[in-house]
């Protein structure tokens, strides 16, 4: 399993959706939920276009579910975003669930730190800095889906870097066991908002950065590229 997904084949302010998520994004979205959408948008973009995250009242996001992932005991994942500032309440951006039931979270703390929180939201690791602001950052982490013991890691850099911010790691006791389904956006009521891009869920390993073009773009045609780029 080697999931990736740019942002570049969708209409510009259009609605994500399966139908529209492919193609030269690279691969699709399986599900879909929440109010306002997550949306294309070209206001911060690594390519042309990235997924526009509006946190609300209630929860948005756009997931590779069972039917893209299968079922993992172990996934590596990588993010880009653009975060406007941390959010007014805590907001997880990406929760990883088996059989509907949370496995995992990350979460977006009102300080601006990242915590990785296991299926109740117990915190298992933490950033003890702020996730960089009113810039491309990324972040990239390991899971292991076991009752205990698991393994988990969470990196933060600066775009392209390849030296971390920070690496934190730990040996978690909460963590669900396996994980059929990734979800990316804004889980709880907070106000945010956020650009994501350059997405990646694997079992093979960190991915580090996107490969770019002299321009500093993406490298164009996701669909044909991906498997060589990513």
């Amino acid at each position: 399993m080697d999931l990736n997904n740019g942002a570049e084949g969708g209409p510009l302010g259009a609605t994500v959706s399966t139908a529209n998520s492919g193609g030269a994004s690279g691969n699709p979205f399986d599900l879909f939920a929440g109010t306002p959408t997550i949306t294309y948008d070209n206001t911060h973009a690594l390519g042309t276009q990235s997924y526009k995250v509006v946190a609300g009242a209630s929860a948005q996001q756009m997931a590779w579910s069972s039917a893209s992932v299968g079922t993992v005991a172990e996934m590596w994942w990588r993010i880009y975003l653009w975060s406007s500032a941390a959010p007014s309440g805590v907001t997880g951006i990406i929760r990883w669930t088996i059989g509907g039931s949370q496995a995992a979270r990350l979460r977006y703390e009102t300080d601006g730190t990242l915590t990785l929180s296991d299926s109740g939201n117990a915190a298992e690791i933490a950033t003890a800095s702020a996730f960089p602001t009113g810039e491309w950052a990324r972040i990239e982490g390991h899971i292991q889906f076991v009752a205990t013991g698991a393994a988990v890691e969470l990196r933060t850099y600066h775009g392209d870097s390849a030296t971390p911010i920070e690496a934190v790691t730990g040996s978690a006791g909460g963590i669900g066991v396996n994980c059929d389904q990734i979800s990316f956006g804004s889980f709880n009521a907070a106000t945010w908002t956020g650009w994501m891009d350059g997405i990646n869920a694997n079992d093979n390993g960190f991915k580090g950065p996107l490969t770019r073009g002299r321009s500093g773009l993406l490298v164009p045609n996701y669909a044909a590229r991906r498997a060589a780029s990513w």
